[in-house]
This record gives C-alpha cells, structure tokens and sequence, in this order.
C-alpha cells in the first residue's frame, strides 16, 4: 500500500495532499469515515481482505520443525539478487464506488470536525483485538517468517541506543512516565543502578527508587529475573527480589528456575555433598554426571544449565525496550569509554559506584548484596570499558512482545508461585479478565510499610512526585468494582501444548472478539494525574486486586470465549462482542458462507478503525507531549529462542533461522557485532550445533565463485568476560570458549576460512574479524597527592566511604547515614581537602580521563598536561579490552536484528538459554553507496552501522552524560539524531569502498601495534604457543590480577600492576613518558586486529585438564 492509499500508517494527513491548509490533528472521526470508505471499495472490488504482508526481502515462512541444519535457499522464498523492496509511493486506482461508499463519504463529511480528543476517551476499550490484528496478514493459515511465534509487523517506530549511557536515559525518562505497568525481564537486575550519572547529581533515577515512586502511584510492576545456580555466579537474585519487593506491594519479581534435583535420578546426599562449593571449570571436569545434575537440577532429562537470558521492558504495555544491556551494574558507559573514575578535587564527581567500577577480566562480583564493597583499588587498576547495543520501540510489535512476557510470567506462576501465599502474586491476563483464582491479590487493609533505611527516601520521593508534570487517571486495566473474569478452560496465555504449534495457532482466525471491560470507559487523559488514596483501606483494596488489562495478542483466541460451532459441520453460532450472537433478532444459525464473507469485511473495517484510533492516540500523548516525527515506517517482527523448560511451550529457534536467512539473501554485506563467536560449518564439529556458520560459508563461496565483492566482517570480544589469567588452571572455561570460537573462525580443518581456503580463495577477501581495546590514565596527579597530605585521609578510603552512600542501602538524601556529613568523616574530611587542592591549581586543566583523545576532536595526548614525576604518569596508564556485549547484525544496510541472543549454541538452539530479538527493516530511503555504486538503504540500518564503525574508529566525539541528545529519549519523543552529511558519516557510507576499507585496517593495525608495545596486551599474534606468552606476558604480570584484589599475597609481586605499561621498554624519566605518550597519540577510536594466530600451536582448551563431555555444551 502507498503513502496515499495509507496516509496514516506514513506519517502523512489528508489535509497536506489536497492543500486544504487544514490542521493536521483534525477530525480523527472524519479521517477514520474516510478510512471506511476506502476500506470497503477495496473489500468490494477484491476478494481478499486486510492488507497482507509482503514477502520478506531476508526470508520467507519456515516451519517451526525445520532442523538446525541450514539447507540454502530453504529459508527464504526470495532470490538472493532480488531488489530491495521499498515501499511504494504510487497510488492505485480507484474502484468504482457504489452507494455504501458514498454512504461512507456522506458520513465522513458530517463528522469530520469532532477533533482528536474522542480519540483519547476511547483508549483499548473500543476494539482491544482489532488493534493487535492492525496490518496483520490477511492469511493466518500460512506459516510465519522464520518459524517464529510472531508474524512479521507493519507500522513501527524502533530507534537504537549505543552503549548504556543514552539507553538507560531513555529508559528512566519512560519508567517516570509509567501510568499503569512496568514489566522487566533480564538476566540480571540490580536495584542499585543509577540509570543516570553522575549519582551525586541523580539521586532519584537510582532504579529502585523508580520502581519504588512508580509502586507508589499506582504502577504494577512484575519483574522476572535469571534464578543463577549460587555457586557458579554471584548475582543474587535472592538479593533483586527482596530488596525490591519490600518497598510496596505492588512489585512482584519472579525467580526462575528453580535448580533442584530431580527425586527420581538423584539422591539427596549428592546435593548435601556439595554445599559450600565453588563451582568453576576444573571443579566441573573432576565431578560425575550424578553431581553435575544435583547441582544444576533437571527438567524433563535436560539439565538445567541455562539461563533467562531475555533483556526486555514494557512500559504500560505500549512502549518496549530490548537488547543486550541488562539493568544491573558493569553495563552503563559512555562512547568514549573511560577507563579511569578517579576524581581527586571533588569525589561527587564519581561516575561508577561501588562495585559498578568493575573488571570482570579482574575479579567478579562479589557479595553483590552489598554494593559499597568493591575489591578494586580504583587508583591502581581499571575498569572494563562495556559496548552494547539496545532499542526501543512502539506500535503494534510490542503487542508480541507483550505475549511473550505474559507466557513467561503465567507460566512461572503456575509452576512455582502458584501455591504462594502472597497476594502480589497473581497471573497476567494479555486481554479481558483473568481466571478467578486463590492467588489473585487481595487486600491487606494496611498501608504498606517500608524499611527503615527507605523512609526518609520515601517522603522526598512522595514529595517529588505529588504533582507530576505529566499523569493520568486510574489506569485502563483497573476495574475494581467488576466481578472476577471466569475462565473454565485451559486456552490462552495459560495453555502450554505439548505438541508442536499448529498453523494457525500463532495466528489471528478474525472469529474472536473479547468485550470491553465492564463499567464506565477508562479515562486516558494525559493531562491531570490523580495519585490513589493509598490511606485508606477501601483504596489498598482496589490497588492491590487489579490485574491488568490489555488487548489480545496475535494467534490467541480469548480465554473462556472459544468459538461454539453448530450440530452441523457447515454452520456454526455466530458470535458478536462478549461471546453474544452477532444477530439479536435473529434465532438459530447462520450459513458459514456468510459469516465468513461478513468477518472479512468487518474485520478489516474494525482493523481500520482501531488502528486510525491508536495512531491518533500516540500523536498526540507521547509521554505527554506533542510527537515531532512520523510513526508507523518498519516493519518488525519477534523472534525468539525458548522451550519448555523456560517457557512451558515448544522448542523455538526463529533467532538462528533469521541469522541463517538473513546471511543467505544478504547481496553485499553484512556486519557482525556479538560477544561470542561459536558456529558450525556442518556435523563435524560437533558438540557445537548451530549451522550459522554454514550460512556465512555458502554465501562466501557463491559470491567468490561469481566474481562479487563480498565482505563480513566480525567484531567480537577478545577474550571472554571472565577473570583470570589465561595460563592458570582456573581459566579452563574461558579458554574452551576461546577454542571453541577459533575452532568456528580458522582452526581444526572445517572452519569458515579453512573450507573457503579449500576452495581456492583467500578467505581475508571475505571476512575479517577484529576486537576492541582502549587505554586511559588514572588521575594519580599533583591535586591527588596533595589533597590526601592536606586530609591525612586516603583517596580510596575516603570513596569508600562515598560508596556507602551511593550505592548502599541509604543512598542521599535525607535517609543516608549521617556519618557521610559528619565534618570527622574521612569522606568530609577528604572531600574539604581536594577542593583547596583544586583551588590552589586553578587555572590548570583536571584530566581526570584522557579516553576523549582517540575520540574525533579530542586533545592530541602528547599535549595533555601531567603535574606530577614523569615516572608517576607513566605508571598511570591503563588498558583492558572493550568488552563487546552487542548481539546486533546488519546486512546491505538495509536489515537489522538486534536482542539478547549471542551467536553460539546458547543462545540459538532454543532448548537452552531463553532469548528475544527483533527483526527491523526501516521503509524510508536513504540514498548511499555500496562498492561505489547508487545503493538505496535504510535509514535505520545505515544510521546504526555508520554510528557504530565512527565509533569503532574514534570518529564520534566524545559523549558527556550531563548533556543527554536526541539519542537519548525513548521512541516516539525524537527520532534518532544521525547526520548522513557529516564528512565522518560520508568516509563510512560505503562498507565496501577501498578507502574505508583501507582506513579500517590501518587503523585496527596501528592500534594493535601501540598496545603490544606500550602494555604487552593479550591475546596477541606473536604469541603462538605457551612459552612464548610466559616470555611475552607472563614474566611481566604473573599474579598481577590476583594481585589487583588482596589475593595471592604470598605470592611473588608482578613486575608490572595489571593492566599497566611494561617500562622496561622505555627510556626512564620524562624521556619514557614522552615515548609512550607519542605511541599512544596514534591510537584513534578503540579498533585492534583479533590475534587470530594466538597459540594457534597449542591445544587451547585442554592444556592440563581434560573437558568433560557432560559440561561441554556450557561453553558453546
């Protein structure tokens, strides 16, 4: 459908085609007649119906029993030189309009003038499932793209966040906005993290204190976390739920699974045997398979090594975040990625709390219920930079979404919370009323009260939030004075079949039509918000016994309102809103025929009609205010990896097809950016089973055999996020993940290079693979020295202290201990010091971080100013890798996935780790170039890629996160700020052009070369065996990262702190300074070469222990 035929679903009004000058948001009901109108010439001209999708430009249906093995164009229904399709612009000719039609115009005229506001009243309640069905295919009986559960949908906004700082603004702007729900699923959460920074300035945006104010205006918030098996991973989530279900009742947190041992396999003595044990790698290896599944537990046979792996949020069930950043500490950084958080004449100035000043290469969390206590000394080792990539999005995709977390949620409830006795606990209903149950929340009587330590909060926050800029009314789903929703049956969001899917049960049938909610409409105003009266018992009974209510998702008939067919196969009750018949007057039965001829006109008009509506909806209250861009361009669709250990439903690997498909049509190229790299090129590499590999290869060689320019290229972590020092038994897991990925990339003889090297070409003209890797300088200068002589108090003792207020139970404010302002704290005391010390070096630049200089327009290094020894500066740098967490993968610039899944067996086979991920495909052109020729790409691809590799190459200047942009509101309040015209954006518009090309290689080498010279960094290539990293690295920094937290002090000292630069090297004094300031000036942006001959002449993985069969798969 054009622009003109659909003006709404592009942004576009009636009024700017006929040149009436009219106003744009105008005469919603008149627009909608017209609608109407157009809606039923088509349906009377044709005898298809809705609007159907168009065929996948990246793939085509796929059955949901399709096998791992990737088998060519299988995937896809379209030829991999087809064009790319973009969305038309012409319009289509009008058919002969009869006198329905004119019925319609007629009515349109006389009802064009009753204004937007009508819209605002009718909220969900007009046609719940119309809207969800809004630009689905006209044909549920075909199977959906990829096999996933979802199909693919029309009409969406999506914009993306790069690394955590402007991602978790946009997220703390639309958790103040939540009216009615906030539903969290991540691997990890932690209460304790600021979503803005600096904390000393941000206070309230500490995440639990949001949920907190959110609870107490009403909110429901249901959070699911990863239940971790304690003794591999330090996460508390026992510390997630009750911190954050003891501020208000209305939070709710889910831990899952339980790792408990299956009663007729095992014994009780083996779990008893293992308490208190540390479980790593080479304990793994020496315990039995019996113990093993003690440890983990087991469900069905399957061993309960997986996680919940999903990083997902939905905002009043309108507006999703998802990606790869979880809400917990280590994840939220700024583009340049300091590397330092040394702040010597002003500790409020700290970025990175406690134990989020974190390196995981380092040492890993520790008692993460106590946040202040971090191991690290921050003044003599870094942190860990982290990359990652998330979005956000609105409109009618996050309606799958939305299912997705209501079957994780239900399912959990049935199979663990059920027999609870807390009333917060209760099923989520995806549309109309729950079933009645024992466990739906009742009333307390009481007002909720709050622990000690979060009273004192709690009053400023009351205070803060008593008048809200923006609010609403009691929220849509809240219908206290109904009678509870009886549901007889086991359909819906709480069936969980068995068997494998059928064709249509993903998919809307257009028979089923939920009723509103009883009583009076809702009132969505957006313009006044009114608190619930929280004091009376009367208003804790009415917010505690509200489930919310929300529009059915695509593929799910209503609970308790399943279609009732006739004694006769051809005729069936016709059914109407709420299950009554559809003909009042009209007695026994109604010819099938016709009802179906009915439906599919009616259906498209109520599609229409909710769709014109909720499109009005959100132009006008997005988070209050008027929306500045057009909606409704992409097209989305969910794919996911789950089974029914995670998700009570079949096994479902739509992420791995997508990857699969979307390498397979790709045309030129395709960008890579994950934290692993573990795949198949077929059954011989086994235990590694996933056939992305084998995409990537049989698309290299097609493209090599027909003479095509054809590039991949890979960025992924250097060595996995784990600590330890790589030569150490301890380190066995991380090295089998290394193998593991070497063993995908060029080694072991079926490898993606190997079997294209077999085929007569050179594999480097085809795919690349590089890491990233940053350095700073930790701010040990002369204010430092200074202010701790003046004080008589040390730097770090003194932010330990600061970390007890910021990051522990109390927080600032009123409510934190009063020890932080007491003028003998060491805090105080310190803190009165480095001020003096600023003043009296007042006309001097504080270079508390140095990373702005590899970033575009950043200082040259050579002329940053030290006050301090030359010696003292050199032992002042740092470096660590940048930790690639992204699972983002673009090709020809015209097609996105992005979410939480990696590339390896985890995350894509679907029967272990549970995943989400959205397919993208932006319909507006941008105009570029691929291999030097006019190439029309889309505007979200290209600006995401072009973003990422100026990043990559320090062609982005530097982010401060006091001065939010653009790119860091949520969806829907500003587009994406890209500049396609910047010469930087120009250099990188065309991934195949030999001047970028040149300059990302000579950029990746040249760093690679500075860090192997100043810092002696690993991996590195000209370390291909294990003698020769004991000369290279070892005899520099053994036992330097045990060194870093209080560990082996028995031990020898390191030469050299971790992470610091190999003196030995360098001339002494300001000579040596000078030299490595001068290596170091050439690293621009944080690209390094991946060391891909890296003990190519060792066996990685099992050098002194053996893996063990049954832990294998962990690591793949």
């Amino acid at each position: 459908m054009s622009h003109r035929e659909d003006p709404l679903a592009y942004g576009h009004y009636h009024a700017q085609d006929d040149g009436s000058g009219a106003e744009t948001a105008r005469g919603f009901v008149g627009d909608t007649f017209k609608k109407l109108k157009n809606t039923y010439k088509t349906h009377h001209s044709q005898s298809g119906g809705a609007h159907g999708d168009p065929v996948g430009a990246y793939g085509g249906p796929s059955s949901q029993s399709s096998s791992h093995q990737y088998s060519g164009a299988s995937t896809s229904t379209r030829p991999s030189n087809a064009p790319y399709q973009e969305p038309e612009y012409q319009s289509a000719q009008a058919a002969k309009p009869d006198k329905l039609a004119g019925m319609f115009g007629k009515l349109q005229g006389t009802v064009a003038g009753f204004g937007t506001d009508f819209a605002q009243r009718l909220g969900n309640a007009l046609d719940p499932q119309a809207y969800a069905e809004y630009g689905q295919s006209a044909n549920p009986a075909n199977n959906t793209r990829f096999g996933s559960f979802a199909p693919e949908r029309q009409g969406n906004d999506v914009k993306w966040y790069v690394d955590g700082c402007s991602y978790f603004y946009a997220v703390s702007k639309a958790l103040e906005s939540a009216r009615e729900s906030i539903w969290i699923l991540d691997w990890w959460l932690s209460p304790e993290l600021y979503l803005r920074r600096p904390p000393a300035k941000n206070e309230q945006y500490r995440l639990d204190r949001m949920l907190q104010a959110a609870a107490q205006r009403g909110v429901k918030v249901n959070i699911i976390v990863y239940k971790e098996v304690t003794q591999a991973l330090t996460l508390s989530s026992h510390h997630t739920k009750h911190c954050l279900e003891d501020m208000h009742p209305n939070i709710a947190v889910f831990r899952h699974p339980d790792h408990l041992p299956d009663r007729q396999g095992l014994h009780a003595s083996i779990t008893e045997s293992l308490q208190n044990l540390s479980l790593d790698a080479p304990s793994l290896v020496k315990m039995s398979g019996d113990a093993i599944k003690g440890i983990y537990g087991m469900n069905d046979d399957v061993i309960l090594y997986w996680a919940h792996h999903e990083k997902l949020c939905v905002i009043d069930g309108r507006t999703a975040f998802m990606g790869g950043l979880d809400m917990c500490f280590g994840r939220w950084d700024t583009n340049q990625h300091c590397l330092s958080d040394v702040h010597p004449t002003d500790l409020r100035e700290i970025v990175f709390p406690g134990q989020d000043y974190n390196n995981a290469r380092v040492a890993d969390f520790q008692d993460v219920a106590h946040w202040e206590q971090n191991q690290l000394d921050r003044k003599q080792g870094s942190r860990m930079g982290w990359s990652d990539i998330s979005v956000s999005l609105h409109g009618v995709v996050v309606e799958d979404l939305r299912r997705h977390f209501v079957e994780r949620w239900n399912f959990i409830m049935d199979t663990k919370y059920q027999s609870r006795n807390d009333p917060r606990y209760a099923k989520l209903a995806l549309y109309g009323r729950p079933p009645a149950s024992s466990s739906r929340p009742t009333s307390s009587g009481q007002p909720h009260s709050a622990k000690p330590q979060q009273q004192a909060y709690q009053q400023q926050s009351s205070q803060q939030h008593a008048s809200p800029e923006h609010g609403t009314t009691q929220p849509t789903w809240q219908q206290p004075s109904s009678p509870p929703y009886s549901n007889p049956g086991n359909t819906g969001a709480s069936a969980y079949p068995q068997s494998p899917p059928s064709s249509s049960q993903y998919s809307y049938t257009g028979q089923s039509f939920p009723p509103p909610p009883p009583g009076p409409p809702p009132n969505q105003n957006a313009q006044a918000y009114s608190p619930p009266a929280q004091g009376t018992p009367q208003a804790q009974a009415e917010a505690h016994s509200q489930v919310p209510y929300f529009p059915p998702p695509p593929g799910q008939e209503p609970s308790g309102h399943s279609q009732t067919r006739g004694f006769d196969e051809n005729y069936e009750v016709a059914r109407g809103p709420g299950g009554q018949s559809g003909f009042e007057k009209v007695s026994g039965f109604v010819p099938r025929r016709f009802r179906e001829d009915f439906d599919k006109y009616g259906n498209a008009l109520r599609g229409q009609l909710a769709g014109q509506i909720h499109q009005y909806q959100d132009r006008l209250t997005p988070y209050g205010g008027q929306s500045t861009q057009p909606r409704g361009n992409m097209s989305c669709q969910i794919v996911r990896s789950c089974a029914k250990w995670s998700n009570g439903t079949p096994t479902e690997h739509s992420i791995a097809d997508a990857y699969a498909a979307v390498i397979h049509n790709s045309e030129h190229f395709v960008y890579i950016e994950n934290q692993f790299f573990i795949t198949a090129t077929g059954d011989a590499q086994a235990p590694v089973k996933n056939q992305i590999g084998a995409a990537i290869v049989e698309r290299i060689l097609r493209a090599a055999r027909a003479g095509q320019k054809y590039k991949i290229v890979v960025v992924i972590p250097s060595v996995p996020c784990f600590a330890g020092d790589l030569a150490d038994d301890s380190t066995l897991g991380t090295r089998a993940i290394m193998e593991f990925q070497y063993n995908a990339i060029n080694r072991g003889g079926n490898s993606i290079m190997e079997l294209i090297a077999k085929e007569g070409y050179n594999p480097m003209e085809y795919i690349r693979f590089y890491n990233l890797r940053n350095y700073d300088r930790i701010n040990l200068s002369g204010p430092l020295v200074e202010a701790e002589r003046r004080s008589g108090v040390d730097y770090e003792d003194a932010r330990k202290q600061q970390d007890v207020v910021t990051a522990g139970p109390g927080g600032y404010g009123p409510g934190a201990p009063r020890t932080a302002f007491d003028t003998s704290a060491p805090f105080q005391q310190y803190q009165q010091a480095g001020q003096q010390a600023g003043q009296s070096k007042a006309g001097r630049a504080c270079w508390d971080s140095v990373s702005s200089c590899y970033m575009l327009h950043g200082e040259d290094l050579r002329q940053v100013p030290w006050d301090g020894p030359a010696e003292a500066e050199i032992d002042a740098f740092v470096t660590e890798e940048l930790y690639v967490h992204s699972k983002v993968m673009i090709a020809d610039d015209r097609i996105v996935i992005c979410g939480s899944a990696n590339l390896n067996d985890r995350s894509q086979l679907g029967d272990h780790d549970s995943e989400i991920a959205i397919v993208i495909e932006d319909h507006t052109p941008v105009a570029s170039q691929m291999n030097g020729q006019p190439w029309t790409a889309s505007r979200f691809a290209a600006s995401l890629r072009r973003q990422l590799f100026r990043k990559h190459l320090g062609l982005l200047p530097p982010q401060d996160p006091e001065r939010p942009d653009a790119n860091s509101e949520p969806v829907g309040v500003q587009p994406n700020a890209f500049d396609f015209d910047a010469p930087e954006s120009q250099l990188v518009a065309d991934p195949l052009a030999d001047p970028l090309l040149s300059l990302w290689n000579t950029r990746a080498r040249t760093n690679t070369e500075a860090f192997r010279k100043v810092f002696h960094a690993v991996p590195d290539d000209t370390v291909r065996n294990w003698a020769t990293y004991k000369e290279f690295y070892g005899y520099y920094f053994h036992n330097a990262d045990k060194q870093a937290v209080g560990q082996a002090r028995d031990e020898p000292r390191a030469r050299y702190a971790y992470g610091h630069v190999v003196r030995d090297d360098f001339a002494p004094g300001p000579e040596g300074a000078r030299q490595v300031k001068e290596t170091l000036s050439q690293v621009k942006g944080t690209l390094v070469e991946m060391p891909l001959m890296f003990l190519i002449e060792e066996d990685v993985a099992k050098s002194g222990l053996a893996l063990n069969d049954l832990t294998e798969p962990i690591y793949t």
